[in-house]
């Protein structure tokens, strides 16, 4: 190769030293950072260079003023919409035959962004190490998808290629408007920088571990710099200049009063269009009917997991109905049980709830037993606790368990597997799990608890989710959910009350599952 690229007219690039690069282009929002990276995709595009441009706002469709571009994604301006089902194959067609690509990411969710990138990325990374040959990846708004202290899928799959694309001959382009935010692993490993200006200090701290220069000098030329000045830095070489303007449609401009005029923009060839079509055929987006048809395969899969459950419960059915209850011939006799007998008598009882009763007979025989051999006692809270009597508690005011049999039965309204979810979290409290370990332990399909979350229980507080660097888990917010719900008896009930009410509901919401 050993073409040069004209960024700047103090500064024109190799062609050849771009090859497995990974770049860093860094700064605020309109220091002039997506006008260079638009320069260096230009001078790509010039050369013949293979690439493509993850595009989170679509602002690169501007490049097809002058050069053939594909700009695939979802919705208004793009020439084909894919998902992650169809992903590889635009990969396969830019990489197999240099077609370059604007990859618009503007008109998906979030969920399915992070997926359609990550099947996109998949079969790039995979190519590449088949196929040997010099490929460019452009990521905008970079901390997006490699924040600093948080790790998933998605980003380690971006530092792949950052930081071990070269040996596949994959570089990357990290552009961002927030240093500070962006995985620093990343960031150390850029061997071209082009960092614009910044204002945020940590920004600044930043930009002073990758500047040569004490921090107050660092902040005192960084603070100089005008739209388009930026320090280039290659190694020991550091050096101020100004980046050109880029000679394409620049639609990521900020927006004044004069009129932009729309630009014409060329069109990818028939031939690449129908290639991609032919390659993609059955893969391309669902229509309503196949969604439906794929959300019923679903709801029976799922319903295949349920009747075996059901079928496993019914064995456990019949296994509990063959259980003996011996009562202890003191109460029958009316005399007072045993010294040390009673505390475990009181453990037992407030098990019954548990246990289906066979008839009404048995219910009398336990509600005596509960009368004549269980004295209200106190717990090592100091709070007096009386046993349970068909599941409401003697202790509480009438208008608390009113109150409870409210929240039962409205959490009894709740899908089966959130309610599933919440009792593994209170059997389990304190502890914190992700949604890997509730499936494993509840076992229910971990893909059905991350699409459909237990919104309810998460709005009402009973449940608590938490972002931390190993992703997201739960865990049971119980206590905290009654000391806010139960608040206003707290005056009646007191703080014995709340723990009181805590228990029971410990005990009573894990049998709506």
């Amino acid at each position: 190769m050993g073409k040069p690229l004209h960024i700047s007219k103090d500064l024109d690039i190799n062609l050849e030293d771009l090859i497995g690069q990974c770049i860093a282009i860094l700064g605020i929002r309109g220091s002039g950072k997506s006008n260079t990276s638009g320069v260096i995709f230009e001078e790509l595009l010039q050369n013949d260079y293979p690439l493509s441009i993850i595009d989170i706002e679509g602002e690169y469709f501007g490049l097809k003023e002058k050069y053939e571009v594909l700009v695939v994604g979802k919705g208004d301006g793009v020439e084909i919409e894919i998902d992650a089902d169809c992903a590889g194959e635009i990969a396969q067609v830019s990489m197999e035959q240099n077609v370059p690509v604007v990859f618009d990411l503007s008109g998906f969710l979030s969920d399915e962004r992070t997926e359609v990138l990550k099947a996109y990325l998949s079969a790039l990374w995979n190519l590449a190490g088949t196929l040997r040959k010099p490929y460019m990846i452009g990521i905008e708004e970079a901390h997006e998808f490699i924040p600093q202290g948080v790790k998933n899928e998605l980003k380690e799959m971006i530092a792949r290629v950052a930081l071990r694309g070269r040996k596949r001959g994959l570089g990357a382009i990290i552009v961002s408007q927030r240093s500070a935010k962006v995985d620093k692993d990343v960031l150390s490993q850029a061997g071209m920088l082009f960092l614009h200006r910044v204002v945020h200090e940590v920004d600044m701290r930043v930009y002073s571990e990758l500047l040569p220069w004490r921090k107050s000098e660092v902040k005192e030329i960084i603070n100089a710099l005008d739209v388009g000045d930026c320090m280039y830095v290659n190694g020991d070489n550091v050096l101020p200049i100004y980046v050109r303007e880029r000679s394409t449609f620049h639609a990521g401009f900020t927006p004044s009063l004069e009129a932009v005029k729309s630009p014409e923009l060329r069109s990818v060839s028939a031939s690449i269009i129908e290639t991609i079509e032919k390659a993609r055929e059955g893969k391309g987006p669902k229509s309503p009917t196949q969604q439906l048809e794929s959300r019923i395969e679903t709801m029976e899969r799922l319903m295949d997991t349920k009747d075996q459950r059901i079928a496993e419960l019914e064995d456990v059915a019949r296994t509990l109905g063959y259980i003996k209850l011996e009562i202890p011939s003191f109460v029958s006799e009316g005399a007072s049980p045993p010294v040390g007998q009673a505390e475990r008598e009181a453990r037992l009882a407030h098990s019954l709830p548990l246990v289906v009763a066979a008839d009404d007979a048995s219910m009398d025989i336990i509600e005596s037993f509960h009368a004549t051999s269980i004295a209200p006692h106190a717990d090592a809270s100091g709070v007096a606790v009386e046993p349970f009597v068909k599941g409401v508690s003697r202790t509480l005011p009438p208008a608390v368990n009113e109150h409870i049999e409210r929240l039962i039965s409205r959490f009894s309204r709740e899908e089966i597997l959130h309610r599933r979810v919440l009792a593994f979290l209170i059997e389990h409290s304190p502890g914190s799990y992700s949604t890997h370990q509730i499936a494993a332990w509840t076992r229910c399909p971990q893909e059905l608890i991350d699409d459909d979350p237990p919104q309810g229980f998460l709005s009402s507080g009973l449940i608590a989710r938490e972002r931390r660097t190993s992703g997201i888990v739960y865990r049971s917010a119980l206590r905290t959910f009654v000391n806010r719900e139960f608040r206003v008896f707290q005056p009646d009930i007191g703080d014995n009350g709340l723990h009181y009410v805590t228990r029971l509901l410990r005990e009573r919401l894990p049998m709506l599952a």
